[in-house]
């Protein structure tokens, strides 16, 4: 029995398959993907997710490889709403939410396909597979 709570383990935690904050099943499995949690055996430790904001200004470096770039590629995702769409049919461009971001991309990476994990439109972020190394340099970059 587990006596405080240091002790405990959380129970919300990202899974390191699917990248989405889950509250596991009590088999350890994850209620979005379907993966066990602890199975680590596939995951690429190299790449993580980033939130990025719509307004973040991202450093020079490829997202994908962490080389330095001075190339950027407009990612976007827009959201329609389901019950909307389903009572007044297909809604025009100006009445959908969207969330725009330039990633820094190098020449090399440009035939690799953007890795979205999740996008929230109301904070206006993406969540987005990322290089490591491009990952700890905007984590500096947001502290200064």
């Amino acid at each position: 029995m587990l006596n405080n709570e240091e002790e405990r383990p959380p129970l919300i935690v990202e899974c390191p398959h699917c990248h989405l904050q889950v509250i596991p099943t009590s088999d350890n499995h994850c209620p979005s993907c379907r993966e066990d949690i602890n199975n680590r055996l596939d995951i690429n430790p190299r790449r993580v997710a980033l939130l990025v904001y719509e307004s973040e200004e991202l450093l020079p470096y490829c997202y994908n490889c962490g080389a330095h770039t001075d190339r950027y590629v407009r990612t976007s995702a827009d959201e329609e709403s389901g019950l909307e769409t389903i009572i007044f049919g297909e809604k025009s461009p100006e009445k959908t939410s969207n969330v725009i971001v330039f990633l820094p991309e190098c020449d090399l990476c440009s035939e690799s396909e953007i890795e979205l994990v999740e996008v929230d439109y109301e904070k206006q972020t993406m969540k987005i597979m990322v290089d490591i190394k491009f990952q700890e340099k905007v984590f500096q970059f947001r502290e200064t």
